[in-house]
């Protein structure tokens, strides 16, 4: 990199205005620093000056002459040291998580069948994986955290303790739970557009897609319903329902009851009705059959009152 366009960088990056682009040429220089002895740089004294007095007001912006002259012969021994670290951290942050994909195989993992699924992980961290979900994670944890992607369905995760390397489970729609060792539901949904997170011990910090950060203790839940968070309360009892085999519905939708169903029994229904309506809770074991549930479902149902008719494998409701 010639002197000029270096010089023009540096003082882009002090104002914050570099692009993508620019950095990456600002850390192939810091490459070439590490590389190449400081005689082959293309700078003289006078320029690496000017370089300093860049880096100097951006880590010391003091707007009186008399101040900003104290900071500068203050600076002067450790700035050499200051110029390098800072740059050093910066291209470490940038490509630690790029490093870390690249350089990691990651295996993805699908339910397709109708039992739950136990998965260990690597860390020998267990995941109870529901049916119909589909879960990824690094063949070997090797970074300074320990990744896994929920990308559609259910999973309930016990975690092992590791306060140095914390756990962290990233869903479809961006929104990233972080643990250090507990137990806890995950649960993503691309046809509700839905994701939810339940805590049953220990504690987590859930980040969401505009950065707010929740933190949640024993049976307390998130939900993220479109741009919408929604904390409350679920008892332990609820929570674990599904990892005994029981289906829990609480004040859901006839949308939920149907994706239950189809879940459930590979069943898809039709219906006229408006699927965002209902206020269904119905609790049953998974074994129970299909034909015993809706019968359940229709006498409880109100608000739509809902019949159901079944021919084949086709189930129509109305």
């Amino acid at each position: 990199m010639d002197k000029g366009t270096l010089l023009l960088l540096l003082k882009k990056f002090r104002q914050g205005n570099c692009t993508p682009a620019e950095r990456q040429l600002l850390y192939k220089w810091l490459d070439a620093l590490e590389e190449d002895s400081a005689d082959h740089m293309a700078l003289s004294d006078t320029e690496m000056q000017l370089i300093k007095q860049e880096m100097l007001q951006q880590l010391f912006p003091v707007t009186k002459n008399r101040m900003r002259m104290r900071f500068i012969k203050a600076a002067a021994v450790v700035l050499p040291l200051a110029i390098a670290g800072y740059f050093i951290w910066q291209y470490q942050h940038l490509h630690a998580g790029k490093q870390y994909a690249a350089n990691t195989s990651w295996r993805t993992v699908q339910n397709t069948g109708k039992r739950l699924l136990r998965i260990t992980l690597p860390d020998s961290s267990t995941v109870l994986l529901g049916r119909y979900s589909t879960i990824q994670f690094p063949v070997r944890f090797s970074g300074k955290e320990r990744p896994v992607k929920m990308l559609e369905g259910k999973a309930f995760f016990e975690t092992v303790t590791d306060q140095k390397h914390p756990f962290i489970v990233e869903d479809i729609s961006g929104m990233r739970t972080t643990v250090l060792g507990t137990s806890f539901t995950v649960e993503t949904n691309r046809t509700l557009q839905i994701s939810r997170v339940a805590v049953a011990t220990g504690k987590v910090k859930v980040q969401g897609t505009n950065n707010t950060t929740t933190i949640l203790l024993p049976a307390q839940r998130l939900m993220l319903h479109g741009n919408v968070l929604i904390r409350d309360s679920i008892s332990t009892d609820d929570l674990m329902a599904w990892t005994r085999e029981e289906i829990v519905l609480r004040n859901a939708t006839l949308k939920e009851l149907l994706l239950i169903i189809k879940n459930q029994y590979g069943i898809t229904a039709t219906t006229s009705l408006n699927v965002n309506q209902g206020n269904y809770t119905i609790r049953f074991p998974a074994t129970m059959a299909l034909p015993e549930v809706l019968d359940i479902i229709q006498k409880i149902s109100y608000k739509p009152k809902i019949h159901f008719t079944m021919h084949k494998d086709q189930l129509s409701i109305y």
